[in-house]
């Protein structure tokens, strides 16, 4: 490292005071107290995605190829010693460009020849000071930098810790550069490897005996193991500001000082395979190789570490990133991984970002939003290639010691830095449900962290959901309580049809135990055959439909919360329309009625009376019943009685002229027996009125 640290971040150096949280134990009015910052601005460069080569290669071998045979076809390829990347399959040479070239006559022990390709971070491409503190975790619309923010953009942190602060059980691999554990932090947050910690039986610590004593292949790899140094020491003193930055992000401590992550109290394993961010082309720069991420994602396995946050790629074709698409997808591992800073289109461009861009079911993808909710300028995108977003300009985390300043906290930007929110999130998910960290229960816990997200309407089209990641909805597992639709009436105002009539179907609001109602699902089944979908994904509580007479119906609901659980199907009782003529034998006419033919009545004719005090008494079993009657200038009003009680006035008075109208409707909860009367007063002028039919639903 140069005497001159580079332009490459922003420390914030505490010069009044310490961040400090009320409690150990979190709660959602765990208080910041005031800080003063400096930020100290070094510039506006940033590691860009694009891929470098090494001179290097990696080879995947035919499943059962034998050492001797991989040595053999090493030499045919003028390959010398190569390392195993913790498949048997895979190996990788530090020089291999000749035997690139040749690949058009590979040995037939050989699959592939790759170039060993050089893989960078995604972090602060802005490299502009003066965003708030933790905006990400709780932004209330507090000013960053003389602008304010947009309230509630932001990943409801506060309100999951409320639920928990995660496990120590729960571990998460940071494949980045180097994680300092000596920050204050994080120093209670290092994963620890039992099988290298304690008395080694012989008067000295298995720690720091240089042996290897859990018979792994590494030597006292106590919290982890740098992979490009091939040593123990996972912090460089200097360097490795990207790695801590990532790690205190997500799981910062909560302690009292500095920041706290998404997680804070689960365990982090350090897994360093990235070096020097200001000359990764030095010829002495043996580090950030997809051999060694290879490495590193097959420690993290042997410990049955299955989530990992991966801030780091690179641009390219596809066919140079395949043995690192091997070992992703062979992993029964989960990557939370940076969607890349380029501001390109990851669904289109020639050249994505990998591995972000690799259609693996394992992998998340995640861009980088501000705090008013926009895409980042910087932060690569894609429909259908980038999954969700996070917050990931100037977000404030850990930041080791170097020559020129103590350790403390700074701002970085990138989609780097938003990929550990959503990997927080997630292990915040696993410490409170572990099961969801077992192999076959991986893509629950993806769907479910991806449909609970927050809706993002400026990310929509950007991202796959459209949505910020939510740490609040995603914590919540338990499914809403529906209810079944218990509401079927009759449209008032609606025409009916030949054999047919309109109904509303109505339900009662869902329950939920934490994030609230988000939808409903309703379904039809007619006359006991297939259920069939009628609304998919609304937020109404009843719908209109047309219904045929006679057919039997059954209606059911159920609901989807804001995190994504969706409760079971809840059914109603069936519903049969049935339609009455004007002479059913359930009427009874008292005074003077007169048939009158009409084509357009629904059975051909109505009854009609002129007189006051004639009426119509209808008795029924069923909970909605209306009146069918045609409408005009020339018809008048009658007195309505339910059940004996009066209901009012009805008029059958209306310009323009109809037919078939439904002009009265009453409903109940459930099918009984009631009766409804129509008492003619005699309207001056226009005394007629008729009745064309009832439609009863029962």
């Amino acid at each position: 490292m140069p005497a001159v640290r580079a332009p490459l971040l922003r420390r914030l150096v505490v010069i009044a005071g310490v961040l400090a949280l009320t409690a150990a134990t979190v709660s959602t009015t765990a208080a910041v107290n005031p800080v003063t910052f400096k930020p100290r601005h070094l510039g506006n460069a940033w590691d860009k995605g694009v891929s470098s080569t090494s001179d290097g290669v990696i080879v995947t071998y035919r499943k059962g190829t034998s050492a001797a045979q991989k040595a053999a076809a090493a030499r045919a390829l003028g390959l010398g010693q190569g390392r195993s990347l913790g498949s048997i399959d895979v190996s990788a040479y530090q020089s291999g460009s000749a035997a690139l070239r040749r690949q058009s006559v590979l040995p037939p022990d050989v699959l592939s020849v790759t170039p060993d390709v050089r893989l960078h971070r995604d972090a602060d491409p802005t490299g502009e000071p003066g965003w708030g503190l933790l905006w990400g975790l709780n932004n209330t619309g507090q000013s960053v930098q003389g602008s304010a923010g947009t309230p509630n953009i932001d990943i409801d942190a506060l309100e999951a810790q409320a639920i928990t602060t995660g496990d120590a059980a729960t571990v998460v691999g940071v494949i980045d550069d180097g994680v300092d554990f000596s920050h204050p932090d994080l120093a209670a947050r290092a994963w620890t490897n039992p099988g290298e910690w304690g008395p080694d039986g012989h008067g000295g610590r298995k720690e720091t005996n240089g042996i290897d004593d859990d018979h792994n292949g590494y030597i006292d790899d106590v919290h982890g193991w740098d992979f490009c140094n091939n040593n123990n020491t996972v912090h460089d003193f200097g360097k490795d500001f990207h790695g801590t930055h990532v790690a205190g992000t997500i799981a910062a401590s909560l302690d009292g000082q500095g920041v706290v992550g998404v997680a804070p109290s689960v365990s982090i394993m350090a897994l360093k395979f990235l070096g020097d961010p200001e000359h990764p082309e030095d010829p002495n720069n043996v580090c950030g190789l997809t051999s060694q991420a290879i490495q590193a994602i097959a420690y993290a396995k042997s410990f049955g570490v299955v989530l990992s946050n991966d801030s780091w790629g690179g641009r390219g074709s596809l066919s140079d990133f395949q043995p690192l698409y091997d070992a992703m997808r062979d992993s029964g591992m989960l990557f939370v991984t940076s969607a890349g800073n380029d501001g390109i289109n990851n669904d289109t461009d020639p050249s994505p970002a990998y591995p972000a861009s690799f259609d693996l079911p394992n992998i998340i993808s995640v861009a980088a939003a501000d705090n008013n909710g926009g895409l980042a300028a910087f932060s690569n995108y894609g429909h259908t290639t980038v999954d969700i977003a996070a917050p990931g300009v100037d977000i404030v985390s850990s930041l080791p010691a170097d020559q020129f300043f103590p350790v403390g906290w700074g701002y970085l930007s990138g989609t780097s830095m938003a990929a550990p929110h959503v990997t927080g999130v997630a292990a915040l998910m696993a410490s409170l449900d572990p099961t969801l960290l077992q192999p076959a229960n991986l893509p629950i816990l993806k769907a479910r962290l991806l449909s609970s997200g927050k809706p993002l309407p400026l990310t929509v089209g950007d991202t796959v959901t459209g949505r910020m990641v939510d740490a609040r909805f995603a914590l919540d597992s338990v499914a809403p309580t529906a209810l079944a639709p218990n509401s079927q009436v009759l449209t008032l105002g609606s025409v009916l049809g030949t054999t047919t009539a309109t109904a509303t179907i109505g339900w009662p609001a869902a329950t939920d135990d934490s994030s609230g109602i988000a939808t409903y699902d309703l379904d039809q089944q007619v006359n006991g055959g297939a259920w069939t979908r009628v609304l998919s994904g609304t937020t109404a509580r009843a719908v209109s439909r047309i219904l045929t007479t006679d057919a039997v119906y059954t209606f059911r609901v159920r609901a989807r919360d804001r995190a994504g659980n969706v409760s079971p199907f809840m059914a109603g009782a069936t519903l049969t329309p049935k339609r009455y003529q004007e002479t059913t034998s359930l009427a009874t006419y008292s005074g003077t009625w007169t048939s009158s033919s009409s084509t357009s009545a629904s059975g051909g004719k109505t009854k009609f009376a002129t007189r006051a005090a004639a009426y119509v008494s209808f008795r029924f079993s069923g909970r909605s019943v209306a009146l069918v009657a045609p409408q005009s200038t020339a018809r008048g009003t009658s007195r309505v009685y339910v059940d004996g009680v009066y209901a009012g006035l009805l008029s059958e008075y209306h310009s323009p002229s109809a037919s078939r109208v439904v002009v009265f409707e009453r409903n109940w909860s459930v099918n009984g027996t009631h009766t409804i009367k129509f008492l003619l007063v005699g309207t001056a002028g226009r005394p007629r009125f008729d009745i064309d039919a009832f439609e009863v639903l029962r």
